[in-house]
């Protein structure tokens, strides 16, 4: 079953204003006690006073035997306001005296109430208990009365009169009561006024918590309520203010902290999924180019093994037309004809030869370079490894129109490495720098040796590579030449450096050209494997350099 759900003002107000009702309540209640009991205490002193007035002018006129003077007296005195009956019993309890004619020489049993007071008293305290009362008259009126014990004395006692004390302590008793109508109306007009006041006083007071509860709790809690409704609707911007109350302040502090961290929270989940998005498509799109270079490398390697067939077919007849043309330089001068037509065969036969020689070592540098081989580390040269590179692209370079020099290693150029896979590598960078100088340009390649390291440098003066590209220059698929290049080969290059222990770094500068700087150790240690590291220590030189 779903409970009802009251608010916290509604708890509090009930729970505060109930209080304060219970508190008023029981203070109106024990005001009008105490003032009841006031009142009381003041008649009955009055009632007290008034008694002993009458017991001295009732022991004076029976001193003086003027017992008419006192019965007189005694009536007049009845007839002050307030006053409803004077009795006087004597010691038999028979009625002496009354302002009711009525009342006259009638006797009061022992059981009856003003003689409880005294004969249903342990004996000896009947002089020290309080003989006051309040009772109601037949007509429902509430009368006090208060019954005076006339105590006998020396000047009472005598042969006519009364025994001496030390045989009767008491001679009667005066019973005096007052009508009460007066406290009666007074006490009902001030409780009825105490309630009134204390009515308001709680209508005041429920007001004023109703008020601060709604100002102070109420309206503050709701502010937070409809706040953590927005936000968990998704608005995440909202934010509560509440200028009341420290402990609110604090609450609503932190629901606004938490707002604007849910808030930064969502938006670098946002900014994650547009990232991951971007990543995504970025990678669909590498996917794709892996798979045309994939393809594009299958058809190379294919053309590869073409090509090493073709140059082993071509390597032959090279060789037999070099050895023809040789061999009409030697015979050439024994034949019978003019100086001078024999001296431009012969320059023609030499142009023949040295052309036939070159072609061959291309054929004999790209069957090199085509052989499979292991990782074979041993002691070479490096500046015979830089020439065989520089051989193997030289019809590349004459083609593009492109002017190469190079510096050698002055002093000792020995090094520890394999000889192929460091051609290979200088052979995918100088391959690169003429790719990026399409129209011609300046191609230097320099080598400078330390005692520990030989350093290869490659500059040329093409368009050099874009900023945003040359922090992944060396990643895999990764290329400046758009769906023409396959994107492998700097990778290849950066396995094959890491591969030697040594490092490479590459300056660029946007249409002045680019350089290329590896550092190779003179003693690495043979690497475990063949496999290709990720790029991850490469240095870059920014490209505004």
């Amino acid at each position: 079953m779903k409970r009802s759900r009251t608010s916290i003002g509604v708890n509090l107000f009930f729970g505060i204003f109930g209080s304060v009702v219970v508190v008023f309540l029981a203070f109106s209640f024990l005001s009008s006690r105490r003032a009841e009991d006031a009142w009381e205490s003041s008649f009955e002193q009055h009632a007290g006073q008034t008694t002993a007035v009458i017991e001295r002018v009732l022991r004076q006129g029976m001193l003086l035997k003027k017992k008419e003077a006192v019965h007189a007296a005694l009536r007049d005195v009845s007839t002050a306001p307030g006053i409803r009956s004077i009795r006087i019993y004597d010691k038999y309890g028979e009625v002496k005296f009354s302002t009711d004619t009525h009342d006259l020489k009638t006797k009061t049993k022992q059981s009856a109430e003003l003689c409880v007071l005294c004969h249903d008293t342990p004996f000896g305290r009947a002089k020290e208990q309080s003989k006051t009362r309040t009772l109601r008259d037949p007509s429902g009126a509430l009368v006090m009365g208060q019954a005076r014990m006339i105590k006998n004395s020396s000047q009472c006692a005598g042969a006519d009169c009364h025994a001496p004390p030390e045989q009767r302590e008491y001679l009667g008793v005066m019973d005096f009561q007052m009508s009460m109508a007066v406290i009666e109306q007074g006490t009902k007009s001030a409780r009825r006024g105490t309630f009134y006041a204390a009515g308001l006083m709680a209508l005041v007071g429920g007001l004023a918590t109703y008020l601060s509860i709604w100002r102070f709790v109420q309206r503050p809690v709701r502010r937070l309520v409809d706040g953590t409704r927005k936000v968990a609707a998704g608005d995440l911007g909202v934010r509560v203010e509440v200028d009341r109350g420290r402990e609110l302040q604090v609450l609503a502090e932190s629901f606004n902290q938490m707002s604007a961290e849910l808030a930064a929270a969502r938006a670098r989940s946002e900014q994650w999924e547009e990232e991951l998005a971007a990543a995504i498509a970025r990678k669909t799109r590498e996917l794709g180019a892996a798979q045309r270079h994939i393809v594009h490398m299958e058809k190379m390697a294919s053309l590869g093994k073409l090509a090493a067939t073709v140059a082993h077919e071509l390597n032959n007849p090279l060789g037999g037309i070099l050895v023809y043309a040789k061999l009409i330089q030697r015979e050439l001068p024994k034949a019978d004809l003019p100086e001078k037509d024999k001296e431009e065969i012969l320059r023609y036969v030499e142009v023949v030869r040295s052309e036939s020689a070159r072609c061959g070592d291309i054929v004999k540098n790209l069957l090199t370079f085509a052989r499979q081989s292991k990782n074979v580390f041993a002691e070479h040269n490096l500046n015979p490894i830089i020439d065989r590179s520089l051989m193997t692209v030289q019809h590349l370079l004459k083609s593009n129109g492109i002017e190469h020099s190079v510096e050698h290693v002055a002093g000792d150029d020995r090094l520890t490495c394999d000889a192929n896979e460091i051609q290979q590598a200088l052979v995918a960078l100088l391959v690169n720098a003429a790719e990026a100088m399409p129209s011609g340009g300046q191609l230097r390649v320099e080598a400078e040796a330390s005692a520990d390291d030989l350093t290869i440098s490659i500059t040329d003066t093409g368009v050099g590579i874009p900023p945003e590209v040359l922090p992944e220059i060396f990643e895999p698929f990764v290329s400046t030449k758009g769906d023409k290049g396959v994107g492998l080969g700097l990778a290849v290059v950066y396995g094959i450096i890491r591969r030697h222990e040594a490092d490479i770094d590459v300056s660029s500068k946007p249409g002045a050209g680019t350089t290329f700087r590896i550092t190779l150790p003179r003693h690495p240690k043979p690497p475990p494997s063949a496999s290709t590291p990720t790029p991850s220590n490469t240095k870059v030189v920014s490209s505004g350099k």
